[in-house]
């Protein structure tokens, strides 16, 4: 019983730590995002997917990467950048929240 209870709790481990990977390839390249109502704004993934450099309505904020269950999460404060493969949702900004934006 006590292997199993180990093993349980390997897996579960190994899957939170799938819950935080990056979106796209985790490169210090802008990502350009359209929204909709004609809303933008850019992302850049750095140290490794670790945090987002984030500018929408003429802001630019450092988001650290958070706990998710599905795709990819980054927050300060209020600010929050929610994304799974192309799409995103961006709150926290001027001119926000950013809904229904895709990446280019």
């Amino acid at each position: 019983m006590r292997c199993i209870a180990i093993v349980v709790a390997i897996v579960c481990a190994a899957l939170a730590g799938c819950a935080t990977i990056a979106p796209m390839d985790s490169t210090d390249a802008p990502i350009r995002y359209s929204c909709k109502a004609g809303k933008r704004f850019t992302a850049a993934y750095a140290l490794q997917g670790k945090q987002a450099i984030v500018s929408a309505g003429g802001v630019t904020k450092t988001l650290k990467l958070a706990r998710s269950a599905s795709g990819a999460r980054y927050t300060a404060g209020s600010a929050e950048i929610w994304s799974k493969g192309a799409d995103a949702r961006l709150t926290g900004f001027p001119g926000g929240p950013y809904d229904d934006c895709r990446s280019q």
